[in-house]
């Protein structure tokens, strides 16, 4: 019941995440290469903590051809999904300052419409699940941002790792 009621509020919650993104800076110049919007690709990288899949377009193409429909469109209200190497050009140039607001904008949502109510534990605490993942590895392509692991047989590789946040129902 508690995942149904969850799964009720995820459109409102998309919707009202798209209205705290609508105006990220995009750097390309008109033309072709505005087939996606910058938008979407953070609702698709978004997408993934409720895919559980590496790539949000993937995931969208087996469920089609599955079940014969997808939940890009019907529940995250994407209309061109941008490929997993077309989501990070449009996500590199953005700086990440100019999305903390959103994070904020959304606590303050879920808080307002008793949605945090619901993970409450011990002392009436929200208990947080963290997990530590990798989301770019290569042992030729770097930035200045990279970590690096270097190997006994004297390769580097690089990656980019982030802490991610879990918050479920027991």
């Amino acid at each position: 019941m508690a995942h149904l009621a969850a799964t009720l509020e995820i459109p409102e919650l998309i919707q009202f995440l798209r209205s705290s993104l609508n105006d990220l800076p995009d750097e390309r110049k008109p033309g072709n290469n505005t087939k996606y919007q910058v938008e979407d690709a953070v609702i698709a990288a978004f997408s993934i903590f409720f895919t559980q899949s590496e790539s949000f377009l993937d995931h969208q193409r087996l469920m089609k051809s599955n079940k014969g429909k997808d939940n890009a469109e019907s529940l995250f209200s994407i209309e061109k999904i941008p490929c997993d190497n077309q989501i990070r050009n449009l996500l590199d140039p953005v700086p990440a300052t100019t999305i903390f607001m959103a994070f904020q904008e959304v606590y303050e949502w879920l808080n307002k419409n008793g949605v945090l109510k619901r993970f409450l534990y011990l002392d009436e605490e929200i208990l947080i699940a963290l997990d530590g993942t990798e989301y770019f590895s290569s042992k030729k392509i770097n930035c200045s941002h990279c970590n690096c692991r270097n190997h006994r047989n004297g390769t580097t590789t690089y990656f980019h790792g982030c802490v991610t946040a879990y918050i479920g129902f027991s």
